[in-house]
């Protein structure tokens, strides 16, 4: 398609460059963005081609993973990478279900590899909105809650943007919103009531907590 490139990449693991296929910016479109942040794109969709396999080793991550140690790419080397099939179409234009394919190698490699757990968490959303596109709710569902176990956990240990890998105010609104998706009152109002309390949420994501908040109850006639 004239709206994707060929994008070269640094594999993880062997550390030669990949290519893989990526939206042209230039012909990026939003058409609109559901209250727990997932955009719905207009042409070529961003999340498709997010997850890379390599060309040369197999391995499969995505741009946020980070450094593998010694013990890790061992445990790749003998036990992993032998396994992890041959995508062709890793290289060219992708669906919805190869999204989905990507996706979970993707997860896989990134807790072979202790991926932090917002990375973990992140990817897990993304397959949840794959299956929200393709209107698979049960799977949707499912996704967002293993998600939510994952934020919450990384929550209760928060340290650092750093060290844990995403801003305490991005969390704070990630936990409310996908409690709203998931249909639970209880919990979106105390998460979204965090954020509204607090001195250290930024304006912007308060502004955005009191704008789902606010669908969430007109939609449920709270």
């Amino acid at each position: 398609m004239p709206d994707l490139y060929l994008k070269k990449c640094r594999c993880p693991y062997c550390l030669k460059e990949t290519e893989t296929k990526r939206v042209l910016s230039r012909h990026i479109r939003v058409d609109k963005t559901d209250r727990d942040g997932m955009i719905h794109y207009k042409g070529s969709n961003v999340y498709y081609y997010e997850p890379v396999q390599c060309t040369h080793c197999r391995f499969l991550f995505h741009d946020t993973f980070g450094k593998l140690p010694p013990d890790v790419r061992e445990t790749l080397a003998t036990n992993i990478l032998p396994t992890l099939p041959i995508l062709p179409f890793a290289a060219t234009e992708r669906t919805a279900d190869q999204a989905l394919q990507l996706y979970k190698l993707c997860l896989y490699t990134a807790q072979i590899t202790r991926q932090k757990d917002a990375i973990q968490a992140m990817l897990g959303v993304r397959i949840a909105w794959l299956y929200r596109l393709i209107g698979n709710h049960e799977q949707e569902l499912l996704w967002m809650e293993r998600a939510v176990v994952k934020y919450e956990a990384l929550y209760e240990s928060y340290t650092d943007p750093v060290d844990t890998g995403i801003p305490e105010d991005v969390l704070l609104l990630r936990l409310a919103d996908l409690h709203a998706v998931l249909e639970r009152t209880t919990e979106a109002r105390t998460w979204y009531s965090v954020i509204f309390q607090s001195k250290t949420v930024s304006d912007r994501v308060k502004k955005d907590a009191r704008h789902h908040w606010e669908l969430y109850r007109e939609q449920h006639d709270l």
